[in-house]
């Protein structure tokens, strides 16, 4: 019998799915496909997914996917198909602190490892550009000269722009994956590449698991309800509905507002720390 399968854009999906343990050899591939992860690197750890923070005070963070490679590089994968606003501030916060927690107070520069991020978002995030994955690095615009001692790179990925047609590349199959809907979608795919079939299994497991369903749908009709509940008051004309939602609207302002501070101190803390590192390196015999 046939089941409704559950999106694995989702990002409690894509947590259940990608960072298990059992399904280690999937998230390999998908990262093969996606950052062309060498072979030598493909000895995975996963890692909390819990940034920790430097001070009491300090911002705290939750990653979707984080894991280590065989020689210590640190790989994260954010899921994101929602709106949200200051995507770029949020991803250089969290590269900043997964770069900065990787040494104490007194450890060498030279521990630190490449930080990869990965980011799959639903909305277009560079509307003039038609390749859906682009990978950053540190570099001179005027040359192109590439900063190769920064130890860090983001990947995003725009499912937007993903085209229904083959281009010919691993990561097409993959993120066609990530974008199915419906098992005869999943078939074609998995037929084309094991570790799909892998995660086509293990998605049909997690879709015909009663608890997960429930849960699944009792996140759907949250986000829904607070939506809905936002919408109504504004279209109805309830006053003082309208009152409290321009005060939840003010309080997540002023809450990005400091969080964007705190990026900033965060990025600001990580170039203080690249510099020093460069200057390490080109002391260093």
């Amino acid at each position: 019998m046939s089941i409704k399968v559950l999106p694995a854009t989702d990002d409690w999906i894509f947590k259940l799915l990608f960072g298990d343990e059992r399904n280690k050899s999937v998230l390999i591939d998908l990262l093969k496909a996606l950052v062309n992860l060498p072979d030598e690197e493909c000895e995975l750890t996963f890692l909390d997914t819990n940034l920790k923070p430097e001070f009491e005070e300090d911002k705290l963070g939750r990653l979707d996917v984080k894991v280590r490679t065989k020689s210590g590089q640190i790989v994260n994968i954010e899921i994101q198909v929602e709106p949200q606003k200051h995507i770029a501030k949020r991803l250089s916060f969290y590269k900043s602190k997964m770069i900065v927690e990787q040494i104490g107070k007194s450890d060498h520069y030279d521990r630190i490892q490449r930080v990869i991020c990965v980011c799959i978002i639903s909305r277009p995030l560079f509307p003039g550009v038609k390749e859906y994955l682009n990978r950053f690095r540190f570099c001179n615009e005027a040359n192109g000269l590439s900063f190769d001692a920064i130890p860090e790179e983001i990947y995003t990925l725009e499912l937007s722009k993903v085209p229904r047609a083959s281009d010919g590349t691993d990561g097409w199959e993959w993120v066609r994956f990530l974008l199915a809907r419906t098992e005869e979608e999943i078939e074609i795919l998995a037929q084309r590449n094991p570790e799909i079939r892998k995660a086509a299994n293990a998605l049909y497991e997690l879709s015909a698991d009663p608890e997960v369903r429930a849960e699944y749908e009792a996140r759907l009709k949250a986000w829904r309800d607070r939506a809905a509940q936002m919408d109504g008051a504004f279209e109805d004309g309830r006053e003082e509905e309208r009152d409290v939602w321009r005060a939840v609207v003010a309080s997540k302002d002023a809450e990005l507002a400091d969080k964007d501070a705190k990026i900033a101190d965060a990025v600001a803390e990580n170039e203080r720390l690249l510099a020093q590192i460069a200057e390490f390196k080109a002391r260093s015999p």
